[in-house]
């Protein structure tokens, strides 16, 4: 039996052995498939069995009875008390109670400032201000020849306010005596003048009273009225009165913003030497109506101006209006608008404007009769402005100056009137980039496109630039710059009956300033430092090279 199963396991051995081969040739067989293969799959029964709760089982829930026994769980953290908080204020700057500034430079120039001033005040303030200027140098004239020029300024004021419950009431008086050399004597003569011959004196006495409104929001009220007078005389002689009262108002309301500005002037000549324009009085009535929000903002009014000249009424009425909006929010801001209004030109306006005019000029009112505009404003960022305007403006009585062809020295000016429309292009770039630094760029173009009487706008600049920098080293150094430039401006040459230019002004100032403590400062100015002569009018020349240095002191 046991060799019968032994030979039964050889001969299934033999068997297997044998096949392999034939199973390894039959994989190498080729296999031509006629159609592709597609598989299905044969219908399944699903099978419906769904769960069910048929069977009951009955079991006991046991009775469980439990005790809490509480515990106070010792915490290894410890608190330390806090101490409570105390409000301080904030540190004021401190303030000295005056400042002497004194200086000396080239030109017999000196230089005198003080400055007197109450500390900080609930009840009010009040400052005392003392100023002398002047320079004593000669400059050389067309003729070749040096003639004593210069000026003399003083200045005396005395200021204050008291704070009321809602309001600020304001009060000033002050006195000037001013004096100028009238050095430009005709090219064509052979001498020049001596200087207590050519000095030319002017006193000023004036006083302010003023009231304005003090509320903590925009929706009360608000007002601003102050009354003026001046004495304003040459050589005591020839004497101007002047006085102003005003009043200004706004009062935001649900709608509309309201405002208005209302007021009189009054100049008077005496003793007669006015003949030509006599004593004028003014008054006038501005009001408006506004409208806007935060991308957009409209004002629409009218100025109204009553002119009483030798008993001569003459009413003015110019429409007032301006639209702008945020085209790009705070970087293009789009702006346009019309106005107009009336120039008083007073005696003491003309002769600061032009103190080599003739002392009893009087001059006629200009009348601005239509001024349209637009332009564009806005902020590139934090440290960069600029605003952009252009404008057309009507104008009746527009004054120029030209020499006084009555006096043969001709050093003296009087004015010839003309209706002439003017374009103007303005521009200005604020930048500055860090409270260090302060960077002004402006800039103006002026076009007379009608003239009626005059040929030339005689001695108006074509155009004026100006660029200013200041740079503060650390609150330690102070550097201020500055270049300017006028334009060429047309004269007439009476000698040879024609009109000439006078050339262009470029003018370059540099002051330094070193604070060596907050009490003590020296300083150093540098004016016109390119030395050139430039022209302030016709037949006046400049000073050429100036320099001055001084101090400053806080008591």
């Amino acid at each position: 039996m046991r060799q019968f199963r032994i030979f039964s396991k050889r001969i299934r051995i033999g068997t297997v052995i044998c096949l392999v081969p034939l199973a390894l040739l039959a994989q190498q067989k080729e296999v031509r498939v006629v159609k592709p293969y597609s598989p299905t799959l044969s219908g399944a029964r699903k099978i419906e069995l769904l769960p069910s709760m048929d069977e009951q089982i009955d079991f006991d829930v046991p009775d469980i009875s439990y005790q809490l026994y509480p515990k106070r769980y010792e915490s290894q953290f410890t608190l330390e008390p806090i101490k409570a908080a105390r409000m301080v204020k904030m540190p004021l700057e401190r303030l000295y109670k005056s400042q002497l500034t004194l200086g000396f430079g080239t030109c017999l120039s000196p230089l005198a400032e003080l400055n007197i001033n109450q500390l900080r005040s609930r009840s009010g303030t009040f400052g005392f201000y003392l100023r002398h200027h002047s320079m004593n140098g000669k400059v050389k004239l067309d003729n070749e020849m040096k003639a004593p020029a210069g000026f003399n300024e003083n200045q005396l004021k005395v200021y204050g306010s008291r704070f009321l419950k809602n309001a600020a009431f304001e009060y000033g008086v002050g006195a000037s005596y001013n004096s100028y050399v009238h050095y430009g004597v005709n090219p064509e003569l052979d001498t020049v003048l001596a200087r207590e011959d050519a000095i030319h004196p002017y006193f000023t006495a004036e006083g302010k009273l003023g009231l304005h409104s003090m509320h903590a929001d925009s929706f009360h009220f608000n007002y601003d009225a102050s009354l003026e007078y001046y004495y304003f005389a040459h050589r005591f002689d020839e004497a101007e009165h002047g006085a102003e009262l005003s009043f200004d108002f706004d009062k935001k309301l649900r709608v509309v913003d309201i405002a208005g500005e209302l007021g009189t002037t009054y100049l008077g000549h005496f003793p007669e030497w006015d003949t030509l324009v006599g004593n004028k009085t003014n008054f006038w009535f501005n009001p408006s109506v506004a409208k806007g929000s935060s991308q957009w903002r409209f004002v629409a009014g009218f100025n109204f101006y009553g002119e009483v000249t030798d008993g001569l009424f003459t009413p003015h009425f110019y429409p007032r209006a301006l639209f702008q909006f945020h085209m790009v929010k705070e970087i293009i801001i789009p702006y346009f608008g019309v106005d107009g209004y009336l120039d008083n030109n007073s005696n003491r306006a003309i002769v600061k404007e032009n103190p080599y005019v003739v002392p009893t000029l009087a001059v006629r009112p200009t009348n601005n009769k239509l001024i349209g505009y637009f332009g564009l404003k806005g902020n590139f960022s934090r440290a960069v402005a600029y605003n952009l305007k252009a404008s057309y403006s009507i104008i009746d009585d527009a004054y120029f100056y030209v020499n006084d062809i009555s006096n043969p020295l001709m050093n003296q000016f009087v004015v010839v009137y003309d209706d002439v429309t003017l374009g103007t292009l303005h521009g200005e770039l604020a930048v500055r980039p860090s409270d260090d630094w302060k960077i002004i760029l402006q800039g103006n173009y002026y076009s007379y496109m009608t003239m009626v009487n005059e040929d030339r706008p005689w001695n108006k600049p074509e155009f004026d630039i100006s660029l200013q920098l200041r740079y503060n080293m650390g609150d330690k150094i102070i550097l201020d710059a500055g270049i300017f430039t006028i334009g060429s401006r047309y004269y007439q040459n009476y000698d040879l009956a024609v009109e000439d230019t006078l050339p262009l002004t470029f003018d370059l100032n540099l002051g330094l300033e070193y604070r060596y403590s907050k009490l003590l400062s020296f300083w150093a100015r540098f004016n016109n430092m390119a030395a050139q002569s430039y022209y302030l009018y016709n037949q006046y020349p400049s000073y050429r090279f100036q320099a001055m240095i001084g101090f400053s002191y806080a008591l």
